[in-house]
């Protein structure tokens, strides 16, 4: 005979979910009256008769609590300590029901009690619901209650938050509240989401001054995860010059020293080679902008700097120059942005010299050059900055060249090139400077030739060397380095 029990061929299996939905409110029914009830449950001044194997199928926590041989097991009362009773009812009305009532003003108790109770499933809701309120203005308080009670998922996105907003959370109250082990913990991320190491450093010293009495003794803690190899020197120092406080003045004038006596041999020191590795290059998300700067805007002389982000895909104005002008000199150094001669909309060669900041946005006037210069060549090495031939009215092609020093604040004439050139190529390498092509002065009311001819700049000998010339004659061209 056939077992009757085995399904037949043909037959399905069906489930249902609301089975499960009317059994849940059927409980809860007589939760509400009372009804098999086997025990109560006693939170602040309140009993809440409840039904252990309801609680004990819901949470690790109760069924430890309602079995083995803990005292409470057989007690018909038991009293739970470390949560409110409105805070406990709504859990049990999770229990009983599958549905939570979380907002702003009691999530953070909730996640504490459900966390203590074990109830993963409200813990998940309310991370949940805390990470669609985050912002940079309490991201902050979210990462340190996460830390606090253990809430690693929570943890890891408000960290994750704090990276990308770096800049934006670093400007708020929240964030001079931090201890100094998070702090470190921040500011040693590969992640942070910055435009310039020198503004991670800016946030280490601003976290330090709002309680410099009793921070002032972190300071070398504090600022170890700083790069200190892609700070502006001159801006760095200019920092330090400008801290009211002496000893901490001392002290960011040693670190600083240190820095450069270790470094001064790095084939002789081990701990340089390390900080070569590790400290020189920027962090991974520090994020790079393209600026446009001036020249021919339409078909007028345009003065304003606009700025590219590859992460949202657009550009923006970010500032203006002093002077609009075109055929000028450009350069970038340390995280500045550097506009030298040119013409201006009365179609007069400039002298005059500009840098821009970006983590202000403004321009500030620099030292004017000696000479008037168009179709110049500019490039930066050994912290100066080189204006190179180029082109005026009154003097044709040039071959004069100029330095800026920034110790000095001042230009100063060096070596000439040995052939007059504008509209040349100019690019920094391994410590020399290379010019190519160009065009030179014209004689006789002829037009003026382009040139194939390319020199070197050795700024220790301060002299030109002519090298091999290019295949072909080239003006106003470009030049790349690989």
């Amino acid at each position: 005979m056939a077992n009757e029990g085995c399904p037949k061929a043909g037959d399905s299996l069906f489930s249902s979910d609301k089975h499960a939905q009317l059994i849940l409110a059927q409980i809860n029914k007589m939760r509400n009256g009372q009804h098999f009830c086997d025990v109560q449950l006693q939170v602040g001044k309140e009993t809440f008769k409840v039904h252990r194997l309801v609680l004990a199928a819901s949470s690790p926590y109760f069924a430890a609590l309602f079995t083995g041989g803990m005292k409470e097991s057989s007690k018909d009362v038991v009293q739970i300590l470390g949560i409110e009773a409105a805070i406990f009812r709504i859990l049990l009305d999770f229990i009983y029901t599958g549905i939570v009532d979380i907002g702003v003003n009691n999530v953070q108790e909730l996640l504490f009690a459900a966390d203590m109770l074990q109830l993963t499933e409200v813990v998940n809701l309310c991370c949940a619901f805390l990470k669609g309120q985050i912002d940079p203005l309490n991201c902050i308080g979210i990462f340190q209650f996460s830390e606090q009670i253990a809430c690693h998922d929570l943890l890891e996105f408000t960290e994750n938050y704090i990276h990308v907003h770096f800049l934006e959370v670093q400007s708020g109250e929240e964030f001079l509240a931090l201890t100094k082990d998070q702090l470190i913990k921040i500011l040693r991320s590969e992640e942070l989401s910055i435009e310039d190491e020198y503004q991670v450093f800016l946030a280490a010293m601003q976290w330090i001054l709002k309680d410099l009495g009793k921070r002032k003794k972190y300071v070398v803690e504090v600022l170890d995860p700083i790069r200190f190899p892609l700070l502006p020197p001159q801006r760095l120092l200019k920092y330090i010059e400008g801290v009211s406080d002496f000893n901490l003045r001392v002290a960011l004038q040693t670190l600083l020293k240190e820095y450069c006596e270790v470094c001064k041999s790095p084939k002789e020191n081990k701990f340089c080679s390390f900080l070569q590795t590790s400290k020189v290059r920027p962090r991974k998300k520090a994020r790079k902008y393209l600026y446009a700067v001036g020249g021919w805007v339409g078909a007028e002389i345009g003065n304003t700097i606009e700025r590219f982000d590859p992460d949202e895909n657009k550009w923006e104005v970010v500032g203006n120059m002093a002077m609009s002008r075109y055929y000028f000199g450009c350069c970038e150094m340390q995280g500045l942005i550097y506009v030298i001669g040119g013409i201006s909309t009365e179609g007069i060669e400039l002298r005059s010299f500009e840098v821009y900041d970006p983590l202000s946005k403004r321009w500030s006037p620099l030292p004017p050059m000696a000479t008037r210069r168009a179709y110049l060549g500019v490039a930066a090495l050994n912290d100066c900055i080189y204006s190179i031939g180029g082109w005026n009215e009154t003097q044709d092609a040039l071959h004069t060249v100029e330095k800026y020093s920034f110790e000095e604040e001042k230009w100063v004439e060096v070596a000439s090139m040995k052939v007059p050139r504008a509209g040349m190529c100019v690019v920094a390498v391994n410590g020399l400077l290379y010019v190519s092509g160009g065009r030179t002065s014209s004689h006789d009311f002829l037009a003026p030739g382009t040139l194939d001819s390319v020199e070197v700049y050795n700024p220790h000998s301060d002299t030109w060397t002519e090298i091999g010339n290019m295949i072909t004659s080239r003006c106003e061209g470009g030049v790349a380095v690989l």
